[in-house]
C-alpha cells in the first residue's frame, strides 16, 4: 500500500512482552545477529511451487575473519561452499536430490536453488549445510499439478507487512496452519522508510520495532540490511520455514508510488532513480525465494526484467502473477477528481499503462485458456472505486479515483476488464487477487468501468456532510469536514496530491457523511467480468489507524470507518463487503464449483485495547466468508468458512534400490505418478551424465534432482517388515536374514559379510564389498542410488580426480552415507551423517513400518519374489 513520507498516526497502547527470538530492539547490530548465530542463522525458505520444481533458500555466512562478522550488505566474507539435501522425510534421512553450490558476496552470501525432478503434488523436507554447521529443516511441497486430476487448492493471501507497524503475529498464524499449499504475498514485504520524521508505524514500538537502516533505505547496503532484519523476525522466519511462498513486489520494495522513471519518494537529491530501482530488483531477487522466467520456459515478450509468471493446477486453476511498477507510466496524482473532459482523457489515454503491452498480452492470453479458474495475482485495486469529494476536503457532489490503483490507468482497466468479461463460460472465471490498499474489499468486477464510473458521478450529490452522525457512538462526539488544504493536500486542475497523509486512503475519512439515497442498486456497467478478492495489511496503517489518528477514540474510530464503508457501498454498488478494521490475511479455497475467500483477523480493537499489532501474543481468527460460483462470475456471502481439504499433499516414498550401481552409474528418475496417485519409479536402469548443479546462485539457476537408482527389472526390491532393504545374493534372491530382519552370516564368495549387532558393516576384501569403516570416518557424499556427487571447484567445475570410493549405505533409504574426501576436497558433513545414523534413522523406520498397509501391493509381490 502506498504511504507519504509523513504518518500522522501515534498510537498510544505499549507493547505486550514476549517473543520467539530473544532480540527485541534492532540496531544495526541486532538486525545483522542472525549472521552471528551460525552459518544459516537468517533460516530457510522456499518457494514458486510447480508441479516438478520448488526454489530452496538460505544465506550461508562465511566465518567471521578477525573477528569482524559478514553481516548482509557487509560486502565482507569468503566464498562459502553449500550442499543441500532434499528428502522424503522431516528426519532427513532418506535423500531424493542433493548437490553443491558456492555462494559469495555478489549475492550477498545468498544461496537459491531449482530443485528439479519432483514428484507432483507431494511434500518433502530440505536442508542446508557446511562442514560445520547444518541450517533448520524446512518443509514445502510441489504444486497439486497433474493434467486430468482435480486436487485440492488452498493458500493464504497477504500483503503490507511493515515492520515498524506491528508485531508479525498474522505471520505466525500462518506458519501454525497445515492445510495450505502456499503462502501468495502480493507485494510491500518490506518497507523503506526510516525513523526520524518518515517513521510509518505507531509511536508506542518506536524503540522497539525500528527500522535498520535507520534510514530511508537507497543504497545496495540498505536494501540488503533490511532484508535481513525482516528475516530476523521470528514470526516470519517460520512461515517461510513451514510453507513455500509465490510472491510480487509492489511500490515498497523499491520507494512509495513508484513508476517506470520516478517514485513520489524519491526527491532529487537522493541519487539515480533507474540505479535504485535497480538496486531493489536485485536484492529482491537475492532474498526471495523467486524463479526469474526470463531464461526458462515461461519466458515471454516484456520490458525490463520479466517477473511476471503463472502457475497451473491441473484442470481446475491456474494463477497469473503480474507486475505493475517496472514499466508503468507516472501517476496522473495521487488522487484524481474525475468528470471533465480534461481528465477523463488523461485516464483514457491509450500511450499510459500499468504494465508493458507485452505484459498485458500475456495475461488476456492466460484468461483464455480452458481451465474452471483463472486467478490473478495483483498488487493494486481493479475495480473501480469512486471516493466522495468531501474525503478529500472538495465540494459536495465530487468524486475522486485513486491515481496509483488501476482506476488511474483507464485505458488497461478497460481492456483487461472487457476481455474477462467477452469470455465464453467453458474457457472458466477470472478471479482478482488484490493487496495494496491495507483493509478488506469484496468486489464485482463488470466490463465497461468508465460507465459504472459515470454512474458514482451521477450519485455522489446524493452524499452530504453529517457532523452529528457520530454523537450517539462510545465516545461520541460532532465532526466538522476539513477543507483539502486542513488535510494537507494540494489541489490544482482536477489533480489532488497528498503530502502529509496515507496516498491510498483520503486522510478525511474521517468525516462523517450521509446519504439521501439509502440503499444502494446496481449500476450499468456491462457484463459481469468476474469478481475480486482484496486482502488486509499484516501490519501496516490502515482506516482504522488513520482515522483513530484524527479522532483518537477507538470506538469512535470503529463507528466512523463503518460509517465510511456504508457510503462506499452507496456510491459503488459492485462493493459487496469492506471491513478497514482488521488486519490478517485471506484463505483462498478453490473447488470445481466455486472460489472462497475466508477472511481471518486479529483481534477486533476496544477502548482497553486499542491496537493488536503491538500485542506480540495476538492471534488471528475467522471473521467473514464469501464465494463465487462457477459460471455466475458473480460475488455472494458463503454461510460459513471452509472445512477439510478434499485431500492431503502425498509424502514421497523412500526409494529403495535392488543393487547398488558403480561409481560410474547414475540414475534416470521418473516423475509420472500411476492413476492410483501413487508416484513410482522408473524400472528401467539407463546411463545419463552426472547431474548438474548451479554454482552460482543467482536466480536464473536450477540443478537437478540426484534420486534413486531404478531396479533391474519391474519388480520391487524386497524390504523387511520395518522397510529396511532386504540383502540379495549376486544372484538376485534375497540373502538369509535373522528374525528380527538382520541379515545372516554368510561366506563371503556369495554374500554380504556378517555384520554386528548395530549393523555396521564389518571389514570385508576391495575386491567385494565396501572398505572398513571406522565411528569417526565419514563417507563421501553420493545420491541415494549410491552414485558420487561431483566435486566440484570453486568456479564451479568438476573436479576429475574427485570420485570417492564407495562407502556403506543407510539402511533407512538405500543412499550412502557422505564421507570426507581429504586431499580430493570433497566437504565433511559430520551433522548430517551423525542425524542419518541417530535417532533420525529410528524414527524412520518406525514410520515406514507404520505405513505397512499403504505398501501391501509393494510386500505381495517381495512375499511372491521369496
Amino acid at each position: 500500500m502506498n504511504v507519504s513520507r509523513r504518518s500522522l498516526l501515534g498510537g498510544s497502547a505499549a507493547a505486550a512482552a514476549g517473543t520467539l527470538l530473544p532480540i527485541r530492539t534492532f540496531s544495526r547490530e541486532a538486525a545483522a545477529a542472525p549472521a552471528s548465530e551460525g552459518t544459516f542463522g537468517y533460516g530457510v525458505a522456499s518457494g514458486d511451487p510447480t508441479a516438478t520444481s520448488v526454489i530452496i533458500w538460505t544465506r550461508a555466512t562465511p566465518a567471521p575473519v578477525d573477528g569482524v562478522v559478514a553481516a548482509p550488505g557487509s560486502g565482507l566474507g569468503d566464498p562459502v561452499r553449500v550442499r543441500w539435501t532434499v528428502c522424503s522425510d522431516e528426519e532427513m534421512t532418506c535423500p531424493v536430490a542433493s548437490g553443491e553450490v558456492m555462494t559469495d558476496v555478489a549475492t550477498d552470501h545468498t544461496v537459491k536453488i531449482d530443485v528439479t525432478g519432483l514428484d507432483p503434488y507431494t511434500r518433502y523436507w530440505y536442508q542446508f549445510s557446511t562442514d560445520s554447521d547444518s541450517s533448520i529443516v524446512g518443509r514445502t511441497q510441489t504444486a497439486p499439478d497433474e493434467p486430468g486430476e482435480t486436487h485440492a487448492l488452498r493458500f493464504a493471501q497477504v500483503s503490507c507487512a511493515n515492520y515498524t507497524g506491528g508485531y508479525f503475529t498474522v505471520y505466525r498464524a500462518l506458519a501454525e496452519r497445515d492445510d495450505i499449499d502456499f503462502v501468495l504475498h502480493l507485494g510491500d514485504y518490506v518497507y523503506e522508510y526510516g525513523n526520524a520524521d518518515d517513521r510509518y508505524g505507531p509511536d508506542a514500538l518506536a524503540g522497539d520495532r525500528d527500522h535498520e537502516p535507520d534510514r530511508e533505505m537507497r543504497e545496495l547496503e540498505d536494501y540488503r540490511l533490511r532484508y535481513a532484519q525482516y528475516r530476523a523476525d521470528a514470526d516470519l522466519r517460520q512461515c517461510h520455514q513451514r510453507h513455500p511462498f509465490i510472491t510480487i513486489f509492489d511500490d515498497h520494495e523499491i520507494t512509495n508510488n513508484a513508476w517506470a522513471d520516478g517514485a513520489e519518494n524519491h526527491q532529487d537529491g537522493e541519487g539515480d532513480y533507474a540505479a535504485r530501482m535497480a538496486t531493489a530488483l536485485q536484492v529482491y531477487q537475492e532474498w526471495m525465494p523467486i524463479r526469474m522466467p526470463e531464461t526458462g520456459d515461461q519466458a515471454a515478450p516484456h520490458q525490463g526484467l520479466q517477473f511476471f509468471r503463472r502457475f497451473t493446477f491441473g484442470d481446475l486453476a491456474d494463477l497469473s502473477v503480474v507486475e505493475t511498477r517496472q514499466n508503468r507510466s507516472e501517476q496522473v496524482s495521487s488522487f484524481v477528481l474525475v468528470g471533465t473532459p480534461e481528465v477523463n482523457d488523461q485516464l483514457n489515454d491509450p500511450d499510459r499503462h500499468i504494465m508493458e503491452p507485452e505484459q498485458m498480452q500475456w495475461l488476456k492470453d492466460g484468461i483464455t485458456t480452458q481451465r474452471s479458474w483463472h486467478l490473478v495475482g495483483n498488487q493494486v485495486m481493479v475495480s473501480p472505486l469512486g471516493w466522495p469529494g468531501q474525503y478529500l476536503g472538495l465540494a459536495q457532489g465530487s468524486v475522486a479515483i485513486n491515481g496509483d490503483a488501476w482506476d488511474g490507468y483507464r485505458h488497461d482497466q478497460t481492456q483487461l476488464l472487457s476481455h474477462m468479461a467477452s469470455q465464453p463460460l467453458e474457457n472458466g472465471d477470472t478471479v482478482i487477487l488484490t493487496g495494496d490498499i491495507h483493509s478488506t474489499w469484496v468486489e464485482n468486477l463488470v466490463g465497461d468501468p468508465g460507465t459504472q464510473m459515470d454512474g458514482t458521478v451521477e450519485k455522489a450529490g446524493a452524499v452530504e456532510a453529517d457532523p452529528t452522525a457520530l454523537v450517539d457512538q462510545p465516545e461520541g462526539t460532532e465532526v466538522q469536514p476539513k477543507n483539502s488544504s486542513e488535510l494537507g493536500l494540494e489541489v490544482q486542475e482536477g489533480q489532488i496530491m497528498t503530502t502529509a497523509a496515507d496516498a491510498s486512503i483520503p486522510p478525511g475519512v474521517s468525516v462523517p457523511l450521509a446519504s439521501q439515497t439509502p440503499e444502494p442498486t446496481r449500476l450499468d456497467g456491462g457484463a459481469p467480468a468476474g469478481v475480486e478478492f482484496v486482502c488486509p495489511s499484516v501490519t501496516s496503517d490502515g482506516f482504522y489507524e488513520i482515522v483513530r489518528g484524527i479522532l483518537q477514540g477507538p470506538l469512535l474510530s470503529i463507528g466512523a470507518v463503518e460509517l465510511a464503508g456504508g457510503i462506499l457501498k452507496m456510491l459503488n454498488p459492485s462493493l459487496e463487503h469492506f471491513d478497514g478494521i482488521g488486519h490478517g490475511f485471506a484463505l483462498i479455497d478453490v473447488t470445481p464449483e466455486r472460489v472462497q475467500a475466508d477472511y481471518h483477523y486479529l483481534p477486533r480493537p476496544r477502548i482497553d485495547y486499542p491496537d493488536p499489532r503491538l500485542d506480540d501474543s495476538a492471534t488471528t481468527a475467522h471473521a467473514s466468508s464469501w464465494q463465487t460460483l462457477a459460471g455466475t462470475r458473480e460475488v455472494i456471502a458463503a454461510d460459513s468458512p471452509v472445512g477439510e481439504r478434499s485431500d492431503e499433499p502425498r509424502i514421497a516414498e523412500c526409494v529403495v534400490p535392488s543393487q547398488t550401481p558403480t561409481p560410474s552409474e547414475t540414475a534416470t528418475p521418473s516423475h509420472t505418478p500411476t492413476p492410483s496417485h501413487t508416484p513410482t519409479p522408473s524400472h528401467t536402469p539407463t546411463q545419463s551424465p552426472e547431474p548438474s548443479v548451479t554454482m552460482n546462485p543467482t536466480p536464473t539457476g536450477d540443478a537437478a534432482p540426484i534420486t534413486a537408482a531404478p531396479t533391474a527389472s519391474s519388480t520391487p526390491a524386497p524390504t523387511t517388515p520395518s522397510g529396511t532393504p532386504v540383502p540379495t545374493t549376486p544372484s538376485g534372491t534375497p540373502a538369509p536374514t535373522t528374525p528380527s530382519g538382520t541379515p545372516a552370516p554368510t561366506t563371503p564368495s556369495s554374500t554380504p559379510a556378517p555384520t554386528t549387532p548395530s549393523s555396521t558393516p564389518a571389514p570385508t576384501t576391495p575386491s567385494s564389498t565396501p572398505a572398513p569403516t571406522t565411528p569417526s570416518s565419514t563417507p563421501a557424499p553420493t545420491t541415494p542410488s549410491g552414485t558420487p556427487v561431483p566435486t566440484l571447484d570453486p568456479t564451479g567445475a568438476p573436479i576429475a580426480s574427485a570420485t570417492p570410493t564407495p562407502g556403506p549405505t543407510t539402511a533407512a533409504g538405500g543412499g550412502r552415507l557422505p564421507s570426507t574426501g581429504g586431499p580430493s576436497g570433497t566437504l565433511a558433513f559430520g551433522a548430517l551423517a551423525a542425524t542419518t545414523l541417530g535417532a533420525g534413522l529410528i524414527a524412520r523406520r518406525n514410520r515406514l513400518a507404520g505405513r505397512r498397509q499403504e505398501h501391501a501391493d509393494v510386500q505381495e509381490r517381495t512375499d511372491e519374489s521369496e
